[in-house]
């Protein structure tokens, strides 16, 4: 039996999880994944970092969206 790393002891506030309601839990979930990939050899430093830059180019144009050309601001 493998050793136990994290242990669930239960759940509080339980709701659905969308990027519209959980946007930054879903930005530093999909960053930690990228990390444990990169720490098990699954990416390469590179490969992880432009991954990260590309996370976070999504997660800043999220919160602020370009302009649409002819909408006032």
């Amino acid at each position: 039996m493998s050793k136990q790393f994290a242990k669930l002891e239960g759940i509080l506030q339980d709701h659905s999880i969308t990027p519209e309601t959980d946007a930054v839990f879903l930005f530093h979930l999909k960053k930690a994944l990228l990390l444990a990939l990169k720490e098990q050899g699954q990416l390469s430093a590179m490969q992880c970092r432009a991954a990260c830059e590309r996370l976070e180019r999504q997660q800043r144009s999220a919160i602020w969206p370009a302009p649409v050309p002819g909408e006032s601001v």
